[in-house]
């Protein structure tokens, strides 16, 4: 399996990002392991930084009902420069992620 993180732009500016699947790893290679840890990780402090300290409205959804496992996502319903600057930040993180993890996490924008 492989992580995927896909984002959404309106408007020129980002306002969604959601995550889901999981890194495969064995006992002997936990690299993959450390990437779902290192996703998560990322993905939770954004949702908090732009709900908690920045009270801005978000929609915040974990493994939804259709059956999907390991999915995270962060809705803005209206972005503002700054909120979607940090969207911007957590996408390049991801996209740093991809290469230091190769064939482990597709990133893509929409």
């Amino acid at each position: 399996m492989k992580l995927q993180a896909v984002f959404e732009q309106s408007d020129g500016l980002y306002c969604a990002c959601k995550v889901s699947g999981h890194a495969d790893y064995t006992e002997q290679d936990p690299q993959g392991q450390i990437l779902c840890a290192a996703v998560s990780s990322a993905m939770q402090l954004t949702c908090n930084t732009l709900s908690e300290c920045f009270h801005a409205e978000t929609e915040i959804e974990q493994n939804p009902d259709d059956g999907v496992q390991n999915m995270l996502s962060l809705r803005l319903p209206k972005p503002d420069s700054v909120q979607s600057e940090i969207l911007h930040g957590l996408l390049i993180h991801f996209q740093a992620l991809a290469e230091d993890f190769p064939g482990m996490m597709t990133v893509k924008i929409r």
